[in-house]
């Protein structure tokens, strides 16, 4: 006995259905490139805005620390003017002191901001190292990005064919049975119509009742599957 008319043109829309659902999964597969391409991206801003940072506080640091010196060297030209003017022995040697102790704060301080501006340097390379490997990154993945944009476009435009194909068939599908067809598709995804091999499911081998299968071969209506919930038909 040939397939039913329904039957038929329901197998035909499930073969534009698998199209379409190989078309999606294609384009599923992109989004993970492209995620990946914007992670990087992301990584190198950061740690490009991280040393950055690290820089402008360690400079501000610096400027802060060439102003103590700065105001060091005001009080250390007073107190050498103090002991200048100073006659008496005693007193002298008061002023002597606090004029070297102000001397060893003033060396300990250069010696600090020498070694701060050396470190100030080391990050300055660093980011302009960073800033350079930022701006090729973004010149490498703008070609990668274009051809995957471009391969989506491509896989866009044959989704857009093949759901018009796929919408085209539906309309030959009585509405019950597209309905019925279309609930059970949202929950598979995979092969949703499949025939009767024998007096089993062809997809999980669940054995029909002989009642129900001469029901099917007579009149060509299809049937769930209590097994795996596919729609069953009666082939030839």
């Amino acid at each position: 006995m040939p397939v039913h008319p329904d039957v038929a043109a329901l197998l035909a829309l499930q073969v534009d259905d698998s199209e379409v659902y190989a078309v999606e999964r294609d384009l599923a597969a992109l989004a993970p490139r492209i995620a990946a391409l914007d992670a990087e991206r992301t990584r190198e801003e950061q740690a490009l805005a991280k040393a950055r940072d690290a820089m402008e506080r360690e400079d501000a640091r610096h400027r802060e620390l060439r102003d103590r010196i700065a105001q060091h060297k005001q009080v250390q030209e007073r107190n050498q003017a103090h002991l200048d003017s100073i006659a008496n022995m005693r007193q002298a040697t008061a002023a002597m002191t606090q004029l070297e102790h102000s001397r060893r704060m003033i060396a300990d301080a250069e010696r600090d901001a020498d070694i701060m501006g050396r470190r100030i340097a080391e990050q300055r390379r660093d980011v302009t190292e960073r800033e350079q490997a930022l701006e090729e990154l973004v010149a490498r993945n703008a070609e990668a990005r274009a051809a995957l944009e471009a391969d989506r476009a491509a896989l866009d435009a044959r989704l857009r064919e093949a759901q018009g194909r796929r919408d085209e068939k539906a309309r030959a599908v009585p509405r019950s049975l597209l309905s019925r067809y279309d609930r059970i598709r949202s929950r598979k995804r995979e092969s949703t119509v499949v025939p009767l091999r024998a007096s089993s499911c062809s997809n999980c081998d669940t054995l029909l009742p002989l009642q129900r299968r001469n029901a099917m071969t007579g009149s060509g209506n299809v049937e769930v599957c209590e097994g795996c919930g596919v729609l069953l038909y009666a082939a030839d």
